[in-house]
Formats: C-alpha cells, sequence, structure tokens
C-alpha cells in the first residue's frame, strides 16, 4: 500500500448568507475577506465541520464524544479513543494531562478549508422588525414597540477544499510515534464515506433558512501524493449564456506531472450537476470517461477508496 495515499476533491456549491461574525449594534455581520480592494464572505472552516459532522451524526451510527472541563479547557475527555468515536479519528483532538505536562495530540485525518465566495460582496443588507409579536403584544395590553434590525446578505457560489489522510485514518499514535490503536480496513472504508456523503449532502440551518451546501461542481480524486491539487483553481468566468468555470486552470492543473510520471489527470474525477454552468462540455472534454454526474464522481471515489484499503493500489 502507498503509505502516502490521499483524496482531496474542490467542491463548488450556491449558498446565501452562510455564517455570520459579531453584530455591531443591531446589524448581523457576514463574516468577510478583502482581497484586491473587493470583498467576499466566507463559511468558516469550524463551520463546515460543524455541519459535516452533524450529518453524521444524524444519518449513521456514530457515538458523540465526550467532553470534559477538568483541566480548565473544555475538551475531548482522555479515555475517548479513535475506535469508539468517528470524530476524533477524522477532526483530531488534543488532551492535555494537567499543568506543566504535556498535551496529546491528533491532527486532523480530514483537513477542510473555509468556504470563500466566488462573487463578489455588494453591500446588500435587509432590514426587518418583530412588527407580529410587538402587535400581539399591544393586542393584548403589552406596552411594546418592534424592534428594528438589520442582516447582511449575500447571495454567491461558493468553494471549498477538503483533504483526508488515508494512511492515517483509523491509526492512533502517542508523542513517540508508536501504535496505539488501528481500526480494521471495512470500518475505514466506512468512515470515508461517511465523509463523503456528508459533503454530497451537506445542508446547514442558519437564520430560520435550510441553505442546500450540495455540490454543483466537484474535482479531485484520490492521488499517490498528498497535495490539493484543485484548491486556489477554481475561477468563475461568465458569458452571455451564463455561469462557467474556467477550464484553463484546471486543465493546466490536469497536466502536471506527478513523481511517478503520470499525470493529475489519471488520478482525477470532476463531476458536475448537469444543465448549471454554461460550459460544462468543456470538462466532459477534459476528462473523457472520468467526469460525469455529482453521483458519479462520489461513487467513483469509494470504489477507489475501497480498492485502495483492500488490495493497496491507486
Amino acid at each position: 500500500m502507498n503509505k502516502n495515499g490521499g483524496i482531496t476533491f474542490t467542491v463548488v456549491f450556491e449558498g446565501m448568507s452562510l455564517n455570520y461574525g459579531e453584530s455591531l449594534g443591531n446589524i448581523s455581520e457576514l463574516k468577510k475577506l478583502t482581497r484586491e480592494n473587493k470583498v467576499y464572505t466566507y463559511m468558516s472552516r469550524q463551520a463546515l465541520r460543524y455541519e459535516k459532522f452533524r450529518f453524521i451524526l444524524e444519518n449513521e451510527r456514530c457515538n458523540l464524544t465526550p467532553v470534559t472541563g477538568n483541566e480548565q479547557v473544555i475538551q475531548f475527555a482522555k479515555e475517548a479513543n479513535i475506535k469508539e468515536y468517528p470524530e476524533i479519528d477524522l477532526f483530531g483532538y488534543m488532551k492535555t494531562s494537567g499543568q506543566g505536562q504535556n498535551s496529546q495530540n491528533r491532527t486532523a485525518v480530514v483537513k477542510i478549508t473555509p468556504a470563500i465566495s466566488l462573487e463578489e460582496y455588494k453591500n446588500d443588507i435587509e432590514f426587518a422588525t418583530n412588527l407580529n409579536l410587538a402587535q400581539r403584544a399591544v393586542a393584548q395590553g403589552i406596552k411594546a414597540n418592534p424592534n428594528p434590525f438589520q442582516l447582511e446578505q449575500h447571495k454567491s457560489l461558493y468553494t471549498y477544499t477538503v483533504s483526508i489522510d488515508l494512511d492515517r485514518l483509523g491509526r492512533d499514535f502517542n508523542e513517540k510515534g508508536e501504535l496505539l490503536e488501528e481500526i480494521d480496513i471495512q470500518e475505514k472504508i466506512n468512515r470515508v464515506n461517511m465523509i463523503l456523503d456528508a459533503v454530497k449532502f451537506l445542508s446547514r440551518d442558519i437564520k430560520g433558512r435550510k441553505e442546500n451546501l450540495s455540490p454543483l461542481f466537484i474535482i479531485g480524486g484520490l492521488y499517490p501524493i498528498k497535495n490539493p491539487f484543485f484548491l486556489n483553481r477554481i475561477k468563475l468566468v461568465k458569458n452571455e449564456e451564463g455561469y462557467g468555470i474556467d477550464s484553463k486552470l484546471i486543465k493546466s492543473t490536469c497536466e502536471l506531472t506527478l513523481p511517478d510520471k503520470n499525470k493529475v489527470k489519471d488520478y482525477t474525477l470532476i463531476g458536475i450537476l448537469e444543465g448549471y454552468f454554461a460550459n460544462e462540455g468543456e470538462f466532459k472534454n477534459l476528462l473523457q470517461g472520468s467526469c460525469g454526474s455529482i453521483d458519479f464522481f462520489f461513487e467513483a471515489l469509494k470504489d477507489r477508496t475501497k480498492k485502495y484499503y483492500k488490495e493497496g493500489t491507486i
């Protein structure tokens, strides 16, 4: 088995006002960043991790990892282990043993970037009040005034990247690098499938809305080296027919030669929700036989994961 095998894929989805930061007075502000004098909104890595694990909890037979506050910080309980609790296997942990003592750390096996908008924020703001509740209170003889508030709003396409260290999944080590425990192969496959299903059907509850964060476009695969190949390679193009994804950046990345002398494209899959992007045909021509529906992408990646763990090949 290639000890450095890893999965990476980059997702494009559509969403609206996905992550709010601190409020200023009665204004709820979106999380934002600036690039080239333009403002973009984003959904944090922590928020994406939360939604993925929420999906796993709701749809898989998975134990919720116990926590403790005994060391003056909220953290996972010392007795929690990766066999019983997939959360700390997938997303890592830090367990402190007391003041002045070393902590036990596990770097996340599933690494997630923030989801950054592909369209500029244009300062759209919603004004609202709790007028109906105030009217009910007045009808009952209670003195009340509606409380006005404002919400920043941004509807956009977003992109983020997920990377999974297949060689580390289901294996835990101490600070000396000694193997503490390891789960069986089938459970490793199941846990990768958990994450893939969470990405495929991702949603978010926020401000009374349920947002669909399922992929409109997804590109990646299982590779012999660990690198988020398509991170920062997604750009929008627009023509009379509508939005498209810049295929030049994708094609250039696919032509990179790996240490095993194969090309990135030899391991790459693409999934597209048919009918959304104006230039979807360019990607079907770019990776003939490896480009299909969203369902095609996930099922093919699950098959490659199973082959990796059971046959030791990529």
